[in-house]
């Protein structure tokens, strides 16, 4: 699908960011901040994408990779070093107590965090948790509820607090929220998103992170109240804590509630922009807009994005809306992990006390999520096995957490010791957890004492002969859905791609495979997925009807002149033909031994896979079945893409007396150049076809290829090219 965004788009908020921030520069060198901005920026994005690239293959979620690469190149290592032209470092220790890295950087990451939300909102399925609040509310209140609990007990035991105190509060929040992001791709791995345990542990991740919104509002209204000038003015808090909460919880409750009862007058009006890209901009501006909203009322300002981006999940703009944010999501979140990992003093994490602590936290959150959402499932049709799945699936803490922390640092709530301690647990539950839960999802047991559907949808398969044609049904039929209105969100996958098509309550998957579509939906749709079909079946059938009467081989060379023919073999030429599999005299009675004995001259040197003979043959023909590749003036060129061969490969057979080819002028073809190219990897094999066909468009030439005698004269011919 089309990008939506294009590139300046995210450069206009890195514009406007920094300038904000220069505000309170105290007068220092703008110039001078800016540069230091851009490149740091550069070395984030480039350190981030590199080393993800380099450890791809080992399957390492990429947030730890990006945390690594903060805490390498932060300010607590390798970013202070002095070099030249930066006496104190890249990325230098902007305060030894706060945070550490500049106010201009750690902008750039609070917009980053403000977008993520804002995406998270967007992928929370309503539906969903409507259909499964029973189960899920158990479940994700559980979970809340005995992480926030292991949590405070684990801090108050440490260091000697009480519950109320702000580090104890902060760090509980800290721990409630399960990464959305990561049991979704666990789920999606196993391919159990659809199964019980499946539908149950991403309703309960919706519920719970909703609760960890909930918790955090009231936290923050309690630490913007009470917690000292640095809270107050990082949160905008007054001086009356139980103003301050009852307001920020009226305040997420108002604009909660207006955002889903009004959200489809909202994307009624967003649609008047007719263009997508202006309707993602705007969506992302109301996104910013309700996140300054909510942290003068004293929340969060990513509490303020994920209302939006609930508010547009119901919508059927919800996945449009999604994709265009793809590009800006691509770049601003490795930005903010690795700037979250420079946040980490690695030598305060290293010390006995902080590791302790972090190590005794990791576990008592592990067995937090096992304990209080497995337990509940237990009342609700799953065995133990079930309970045991989904309790593990809610382990992985992400993206929601390191925002919260990062507001805990700032404020001055959390040390850099207690800052470390959360990353610890973070990184311990997002490593521990997908091994487990892909171990327990892979044995064949079911984990429901009865069986039950989860979700009630028909299957359409409409098969398709040729790979060819799929793709052009493909193509014709998104192209239709979006002209009935729908908006279109598509995922690429290793070998297909999947599209949700929503328009207001119809939402339909489509999934391409290599010959045939299958569409999912619900019952009463299965009528307008096959008549959208049909009708698209028909206009291509038309399209094909009026493409038969162009279809004049014969006029392809018409008008080329022996100059335009002139052309010189090329490396890659060189390496698609051996002198060995050039037959000078070739014998044969029908097209398919041409093509048998110029297939087994490929197979006699070792140029076709072993045992694909048969199958470089039948693709030839089947291609011949389509239309014969004889040309006139006895030349012939039988080709085909198959996966037999890995390279681009050439064969050539001459006979002076010809042989039958039906070729299109009647007449006994003498000269064949059999080519195949791999089916799966690029190669210039259309380009391979128009370069032979100049070269043997002139008479003389024909005569003089005719005229060869053994391999070495005819290869000779081909390397040589014309004008020489």
């Amino acid at each position: 699908m089309k990008k939506l965004f294009s590139a300046p788009t995210p450069l206009l908020l890195l514009l406007a960011v920094p300038f904000a921030a220069l505000a309170s520069s105290g007068g220092e060198d703008v110039p001078a901040i800016m540069s230091r901005l851009v490149l740091q920026l550069g070395i984030i994005v480039l350190a981030a994408r590199i080393a993800g690239l380099l450890v791809q293959k080992f399957s390492v979620p990429s947030v730890l990779i990006e945390l690594g690469i903060g805490i390498i190149i932060g300010p607590h290592l390798l970013g202070a070093t002095p070099l030249p032209g930066f006496s104190h470092g890249i990325f230098p220790l902007a305060s030894p107590t706060g945070i550490p890295v500049s106010n201009e950087l750690y902008a750039i990451a609070t917009i980053a965090s403000i977008i993520m939300l804002f995406s998270a909102g967007l992928e929370t399925d309503l539906a969903l948790l409507l259909r499964f609040s029973l189960t899920g509310l158990a479940v994700g209140t559980g979970g809340v509820i005995v992480s926030f609990c292991f949590a405070a007990l684990v801090v108050m035991h440490f260091f000697h607090l009480q519950i109320s105190d702000p580090k104890v509060l902060f760090m509980a929040v800290m721990c409630v929220s399960t990464s959305l992001g990561i049991v979704a791709r666990i789920l999606s791995e196993k391919r159990k998103m659809d199964s019980p345990e499946g539908v149950t542990i991403l309703a309960s991740a919706v519920i719970d992170d909703m609760l960890g919104i909930v918790a955090l509002t009231v936290v923050t209204g309690i630490l913007a109240s009470s917690g000292g000038a640095a809270v107050a003015s990082e949160l905008g808090g007054s001086a009356n804590p139980v103003l301050t909460v009852g307001k920020a919880i009226a305040v997420w409750l108002a604009f909660t509630a207006l955002g889903i009862v009004f959200a489809g007058h909202l994307a009624r009006a967003m649609k008047r922009f007719k263009s997508i890209t202006y309707i993602s901009i705007v969506a992302l501006g109301l996104a910013l807009i309700l996140a300054g909203i909510f942290q003068m009322a004293g929340l969060a300002m990513i509490i303020g994005a994920y209302v939006v981006g609930l508010s547009l999940s119901k919508t059927d703009l919800t996945d449009t809306v999604r994709d265009a944010l793809e590009v800006i999501n691509s770049f601003f979140v490795p930005v903010f992990f690795v700037v979250m990992g420079m946040l980490v003093d690695i030598h305060a994490v290293m010390s006995k006390e902080v590791l302790t602590f972090g190590a005794v936290l990791s576990l008592a959150m592990i067995a937090s999520k096992v304990i209080g959402c497995g337990l509940p499932t237990l009342f609700f049709n799953f065995n133990r096995l079930g309970a045991l799945r989904i309790g593990m699936g809610m382990v992985p803490r992400g993206e929601v957490s390191f925002i919260i922390a990062g507001i805990g640092l700032s404020s001055g709530v959390l040390d850099a010791g207690k800052f470390g301690a959360g990353v610890l647990m973070v990184l311990a539950c997002a490593v521990v957890s997908p091994p487990i839960v892909s171990m327990l999802f892979g044995s064949p047991k079911k984990g429901v004492k009865k069986d039950l559907y989860v979700r009630q949808t028909v299957s359409t398969p409409i098969s398709v002969p040729t790979h060819e044609l799929t793709d052009l049904l493909e193509l014709r039929v998104v192209q239709a859905f979006r002209s009935e209105g729908f908006f279109i969100h598509s995922i690429s996958l290793d070998n297909q791609s999947v599209y949700h098509l929503r328009k207001n309550a119809i939402h339909i998957t489509l999934h391409t495979g290599y010959t045939g579509l299958e569409f999912e939906s619900d019952k009463k749709d299965v009528l307008l997925v096959k008549a959208i079909t049909y009708e698209t079946l028909l206009h291509i059938n038309d399209a094909v009807t009026g493409v038969k009467d162009l279809i004049k081989p014969e006029k392809m060379l018409e008008g080329l002149t022996d100059t335009d023919s002139q052309w010189r073999a090329d490396s890659k030429f060189k390496e698609a033909l051996s002198q060995y599999c050039i037959i000078p005299s070739l014998k044969a009675g029908s097209k398919r031994e041409v093509v048998e004995k110029l297939v087994g001259m490929l197979h006699e040197h070792g140029l076709i896979k072993k045992g694909t003979d048969d199958e470089a043959i039948s693709a030839v023909m089947e291609r011949e079945a389509s239309m014969s590749t004889g040309m006139q003036h006895g030349v012939a060129m039988p080709h085909a893409r198959t996966d037999a061969v890995e390279n681009i490969t050439l064969a050539v057979g001459l006979s002076r007396d010809g042989i039958n080819f039906d070729s299109l002028d009647g007449e006994p073809s003498k000269i064949f150049v059999l080519i195949l190219s791999p089916a799966s990897t690029e190669s210039p094999h259309i380009q391979f076809l128009a370069n032979i066909s100049a070269l043997l468009n002139s008479e003389e030439r024909r005569t003089e290829l005719l005229a060869c005698n053994g391999q070495t004269e005819i290869y000779k011919f081909f390397m040589g090219g014309l004008g020489n």
